[in-house]
């Protein structure tokens, strides 16, 4: 599908549809919200950019001093609303907002994230047009934490299961994944990357070894998995989280699509 109008109606639509799962690793998502509470401050005023159900944002409300979630996806909206009153604290909200147009949110936060948002705005021109929004909501030496995919630590994970004999985990047909040196060309001059961490034990573990004896195939709704995988996903994440710092995976500057640069407004 061509990436104009049409592309992203269609985009739209799949985030509408109740069906549609965001991320069914919950293990994944784990460790990114726990990256973003490394970062994040009892006094944070922070902005959850495309928060989705709300989970997350939730988790981020529970340490910031106030926490807004903004979700242009009426069904996701309408469940991070549910998850918000549900909780009983009264430091988050979430409004309808597609970071296309937050325009007029000048110096607003000093806290911002994303997580697999701007992958799905189609363009790498839409893309660099939602950065520079966020940049604009963002204080003087604000916080910008950017859970995003790139493409060559996505191929790196695929040249690894290819060389054990795995098939290639293919591109979901909404996502573009960004190239890492055209972002840190464009981020050059608007931020200052303080750190990128990646989840490459993670991956390696879930992705590579554990496929190479039980089967995982499809995205989202449609994804069908051994069992096995509810146990060794969780195993993986405790590994992950007590050893990733003292394990360097050689040939590769990221290993897996997802990675979270910790970026300050300059």
């Amino acid at each position: 599908m061509k990436q104009g109008q049409d592309f992203n109606e269609a985009v739209k639509k799949y985030w509408e549809d109740p069906a549609t799962v965001s991320i069914i690793d919950q293990n994944l998502h784990k460790l990114e919200i726990d990256i973003v509470l490394r970062y994040l401050k009892s006094s944070d005023c922070l902005a959850d950019i495309g928060c989705g159900d709300g989970r997350a944002t939730l988790e981020y409300a529970r340490k910031a001093r106030k926490c807004t979630g903004y979700e242009r996806s009426n069904t996701l909206r309408k469940k991070a609303r549910a998850c918000a009153e549900a909780s009983g604290l009264d430091n988050i909200e979430i409004n309808n907002g597609d970071i296309l147009a937050m325009t007029d949110f000048k110096d607003k936060f000093n806290f911002v994230v994303t997580q697999r948002v701007l992958i799905n705005l189609g363009s790498w021109s839409r893309q660099k047009q939602a950065i520079m929004n966020i940049h604009k909501m963002l204080k003087k030496g604000g916080t910008y934490v950017m859970i995003e995919n790139t493409n060559d630590a996505f191929d790196a994970l695929n040249d690894m299961r290819a060389e054990v004999g795995l098939g290639p985990i293919p591109l979901h047909w909404h996502n573009r994944f960004f190239d890492y040196k055209d972002l840190l060309g464009f981020l050059k001059g608007k931020f200052n990357i303080l750190k990128v961490h990646d989840f490459g034990l993670y991956y390696f573990l879930t992705r590579v070894y554990a496929q190479m004896f039980a089967p995982f195939k499809g995205f989202g709704k449609k994804a069908v998995k051994d069992p096995l995988f509810a146990r060794s996903d969780k195993a993986a994440r405790i590994i992950h989280e007590k050893f990733n710092d003292r394990i360097k995976i050689e040939g590769c500057r990221a290993l897996g699509p997802i990675q979270a640069f910790i970026l300050k407004k300059a």
